[in-house]
Parts: structure tokens; C-alpha cells; sequence
């Protein structure tokens, strides 16, 4: 019977609306070099088959849509990185088997890892060399599922149990593992098919450890000059520090938390943390009596307006009266920000904003003078005002708003002195496997779409179709700014993803796989599976992750 279905001829749809018939189970880069690609092969990363990223020894069983993953790519600069990783490992493997590495954070493109021991320069000459010696050998990389019982006898033969101790294979039959050479390891994700398809990397020391550095996003043959300082590399640092004192470093701890019936215990000091955190910055500005400005900028699904409340009532504790101001309520005209280029309004740029109004406006007020603040009507596309005027009195504090609250030419006509910039983001710091972190990125989206779905009844699609632009441009907006920032809030809660997975889970497998968002909606749905699901009832109404499943006590 099956001699029918290994004869059966399958269509293929290229780009371009090109199409081919190949035998059932051709492998992918078969099809690619038959098709002659105006692409490399060595350029292609991955593909998208019917909308789902696979590799390129992945075999076609029926008929297909067949889409080429390159380096520039959401997925192929995630496919490069997660790649170099790898590579980063083998290394290891070779040169220094008992040293002992963690992947800290992923900072502008490059992964941070922090070192048990002290890292040198000729530590980093050594494996660099290495790692190159890998890639030049163009070694294929091979994914295979093995029994879980067969994944802790590789990792035991290979003296690395950190897998195991994190992902807790024993709740699965089977564990991927990619093959190289003589060295295997998890990597959450799809690898590029070969070593040679890494064409640039660095490794430099720093801090506590070195940075893997990768290319430029927008062409490969760029590397960065230096490593960029970062203020947030000390969040990082000052959180898994937390982990380490409540034992959750992994999802496995975590789930274990839930296991065991103790994530109640997690829910709560997760809390404190973000209490702790709130009167640590209430002190700061009352210790400096000349603030009446505080700026409050962040990423898209960061938690501003929930923490702008929060940090409002504990600033009425020492007697200030807290007034929340919007920058979204300076937006220019609507047909102001038309952008003939793409046809479309642009509200990411800061020159969307009436800059000249708003200066105008933060002078008058911190100078002692009244404003009528205006109201933006998105609807309509334009501003309006009121009769009644805002002036600030004695103990009046603002609480301003915005993507583009850090940026200075928003607030160049205000006096230093009155100004105090807060910047917010939820840095994540729970490890996947030992070579992958929690995207913090991830957790914002999978934020965005549940409140998204629940406030606006906003499909996942189109929360999908805006993340793109929203992602560029806070690359653009927000990020430059950080370092400036007097006070870092890290808005993330180590809990969070076991609660979001229960209101993201249904809005996810709504995405059909006709859908070319079906690749992204099936890989949040995947890395959501690794969480136990963790029920909503201990989370305490004021917590800033009501802003996002609903039920709290602030408005969202």
C-alpha cells in the first residue's frame, strides 16, 4: 500500500509563484538547488514550509509554499545567533570541558555570559580560534529526537548535566538535541544546517564573564566596533542574583515551584520584589526635593501604566500629590504624520510629537506658570483642550509618559535639576537550557497579545503585524536613551509566563497555518508549552500583571 505513497508527486510553490514537482519526502535544499534560488544556499538559514520555520533537511510530504529564511530575517539573525551558541559550546567542549559558563542576556544582538571563574584575553584568543577552526570545517549539524533516557546518558558521558538539571526531561519521552562532531546539546529553536553558515563573530571579555558578538543585523559582513555599556547589564546581575536565593534559576525550577503547590510562595516574594523595587525609587526622589518631573519611558507592554499608578500612590505616602501626564497627548495632527513613503501614519518617530508644544508646556509648568494640557482624540486625529488649567503647586509632582520620555530634545527648555528619568522593561533572567534565555522581547509581545485580545478585541494577527514596526522603533527611540535613565525598573515577574500561558494558548492556535504569522504564533506557542500552567488566584489585584489578564485594581 505505502509503494503509492512514496510514488506520489508533490507541488512546490517558490517565490515568486514559481513552481516545481518533486518526489514525496525531497529533501528542502534538494528543491533549492533544483530551483537554482537567487539565493546562495549558503545564504539561506532555514525556510518556511506552508508558514512554518523547518530546516533544510526537512522532507515535503505534501503539497507546499515554500519560503527561504536569510540572515537579515526576524527568524535567521534568531537561527545565526542560536547557531553561534552552538558553536560557542563545542569549543568549550573542547578546550575547556569543566568550565563552567551561564548565558546571562542577550544586549544589543550580543549574548553575555557570565564566568563561575576569571575569563582572560588568552581565554578568548583560544576559543576564537577554535570556534573559527569549527566553522571552516563546515561541519553539518544534525537535529534528531532521542528517547529522554538516551539524552542523560549523552549529557553524563559528556560530564554536563546542566540540561538535565534545568529542562527536567524526565516529564518527556523524547528530547531534541542537535549533533555536531562529537559534541550534542539542546538548543531551543531551528540551527542552521552547517557551521559554515556562521561568516562573522567576536568574543571579548567583560564584567563578569565576555560577550559573544554578533554581526550586524542588517549586513553580516558588519561587526560592531565595541561593546556597547549598558546600564541594564546590572539589572541583570542584581536579579539572578534574586534567583539564586529563591532557587528558581530554570522553567524547571519553576515548574517544580508548581509541582510541589510552592509557587504561591514565588507569586509572593515576586511581589515584594517589584514593592521593594517601587520604595527604593520613592526614597530616591524624595531625597531630592527639587524634582517635579518624572519621566517614565519603555518598550511597548513594559508595564508603564500600571507602574506610573503604583509608584503614584506611594508618592502620596510622603505627601506629594502625583499628576499623570501622557506624552500620547502631544501627538501632532494626524495628517501631520502621514509618511508618503509607506503610506501609512507613523506615531513611533519622535518628530510625531508637537516637541516645540511640549517643551513649551513642561517650561511654563516647572516654572511656576498655568497650561491648558491638551487631550488627543485618536479617532479623530487631532488634539483639544479644556477650560480648566493645570498649574503645579507646592508638593504637585508630574508622572510624564512615554516612548520618547528619555530622549532630551523632549525636555530640552527644563532645567536638569527638575527632572528625573526612569526607564522600564521586564528583563527576564529565567534560563530555558543552559544556551537560552527567556526572550524579554517574547514576554512583551505574549503580554501585548493577551491585553490586545481582552481591551480591543485585536487579533493575534494584527497584534503580529504591528509588532515589526513597534520592535524598529524602539530600537530607534527607546534603547539609544536607556543609559540615561536614573533609575532602572525591571517590570518582569518570574512567574508571568505560567499565568500568561493560559490566556495566550487559545488566542494562539486561532492563527491558521494559511496565515503567514503561523510561524511565530507556533513558536510562542511551543516555548509557551515549557511552562506549567499557573493559576490566577494569588496574584494580588495591584499587581502590575493584572494590566495585561485583567481583574486589578488599576486601569489598564
Amino acid at each position: 500500500m505505502l509503494d503509492k505513497l512514496y510514488a506520489k508527486k508533490i507541488k512546490v510553490t517558490l517565490e515568486g509563484s514559481r513552481e516545481l514537482v518533486v518526489n514525496y519526502k525531497t529533501k528542502v535544499d534538494e528543491i533549492i538547488e533544483q530551483a537554482e534560488y537567487p539565493s546562495k544556499i549558503s545564504e539561506i538559514m532555514a525556510v518556511r514550509v506552508n508558514n512554518e520555520v523547518r530546516t533544510l533537511d526537512y522532507e515535503i510530504v505534501t503539497d507546499t509554499k515554500l519560503e527561504h529564511v536569510t540572515y537579515n530575517s526576524n527568524d535567521g539573525y534568531r537561527i545565526y545567533n542560536r547557531t553561534l551558541r552552538f558553536i560557542l559550546y563545542m569549543a568549550l567542549c573542547k578546550l575547556y570541558p569543566k568550565y563552567k559558563v551561564e548565558y546571562s542576556n542577550n544586549m544589543n544582538n550580543d549574548s553575555y555570559f557570565i564566568c563561575k571563574e576569571a575569563f582572560t584575553e588568552e581565554m578568548a584568543n583560544n576559543i576564537r580560534e577554535e570556534m573559527q577552526n569549527i566553522i571552516d570545517r563546515n561541519s553539518q549539524i544534525v537535529r534528531r529526537a532521542v528517547p529522554s533516557e538516551e539524552a542523560k546518558i549523552i549529557y553524563e558521558t559528556m560530564q554536563n548535566k546542566d540540561y538535565i538539571n534545568m529542562m527536567g526531561s524526565e516529564l518527556k519521552s523524547y528530547v531534541t538535541l542537535f549533533f555536531c562532531e562529537t559534541v550534542a546539546n539542546h538548543m531551543s529553536g531551528v540551527l542552521a544546517p552547517r557551521t559554515g553558515f556562521i561568516k562573522g563573530f567576536d568574543i571579548k571579555p567583560y564584567r563578569k564573564g565576555f560577550v559573544l558578538v554578533a554581526p550586524n543585523r542588517d549586513n553580516i559582513n558588519v561587526m560592531p566596533k565595541e561593546i556597547t555599556k549598558n546600564k541594564l547589564y546590572d539589572i541583570y546581575e542584581e536579579f539572578e542574583e534574586y534567583n539564586t536565593k529563591i532557587n528558581v534559576e530554570s522553567v524547571r525550577q519553576l515548574n517544580d515551584k508548581v509541582i510541589n503547590k510552592d509557587i504561591g510562595t514565588i507569586i509572593r516574594t515576586s511581589e515584594i520584589l517589584h514593592e521593594k523595587q517601587i520604595l527604593k525609587l520613592t526614597q530616591k526622589i524624595e531625597e531630592k526635593e527639587e524634582i517635579k518631573m518624572l519621566l517614565i519611558a519603555g518598550p511597548s507592554s513594559s508595564g508603564k501604566t500600571t507602574f506610573a499608578q503604583k509608584l503614584g500612590d506611594n508618592l502620596k505616602l510622603i505627601g506629594y500629590n502625583p499628576i499623570i501626564i501622557s506624552m500620547d497627548n502631544y501627538y501632532r495632527e494626524r495628517k501631520e504624520n502621514y509618511n508618503k513613503e509607506t503610506g501609512e501614519y507613523d506615531y513611533e518617530s519622535v518628530n510625531s510629537l508637537d516637541i516645540e508644544l511640549f517643551n513649551d508646556h513642561m517650561k511654563k509648568l516647572t516654572s511656576g506658570e498655568s497650561v491648558n494640557i491638551p487631550r488627543y482624540d485618536f479617532g479623530k486625529g487631532s488634539k483639544s483642550y479644556s477650560d480648566k488649567k493645570l498649574k503645579l503647586e507646592k508638593k504637585d509632582i508630574m508622572l510624564v509618559e512615554g516612548i520618547h520620555a528619555l530622549n532630551d530634545e523632549m525636555t530640552k527648555q527644563v532645567e536638569a535639576k527638575y527632572k528625573f528619568k526612569i526607564y522600564m522593561a521586564p528583563i527576564t533572567t529565567l534560563n530555558l537550557d543552559s544556551y537560552t534565555k527567556v526572550s524579554s522581547t517574547d514576554t512583551r509581545m505574549l503580554r501585548r497579545i493577551v491585553r490586545d485580545y481582552a481591551t480591543r478585541s485585536v487579533k493575534v494577527e494584527e497584534t503580529l503585524e504591528m509588532w515589526e514596526k513597534i520592535r524598529k522603533g524602539e530600537e530607534k527611540n527607546i534603547y539609544p536613551f536607556t543609559d540615561s535613565a536614573d533609575y532602572i525598573f525591571n517590570s518582569s515577574l518570574i512567574y508571568e509566563m505560567g499565568v500568561i500561558r493560559t490566556f495566550a494558548e487559545p488566542l494562539l492556535l486561532q492563527v491558521k497555518n494559511t496565515s503567514k504569522y503561523f510561524s511565530e504564533a507556533r513558536r510562542l506557542y511551543e516555548f509557551l508549552s515549557n511552562f506549567l500552567p499557573v493559576e490566577t488566584k494569588e496574584i494580588p489585584i495591584n499587581s502590575l500583571l493584572r494590566e495585561f489578564i485583567g481583574d486589578g485594581s488599576f486601569s489598564r
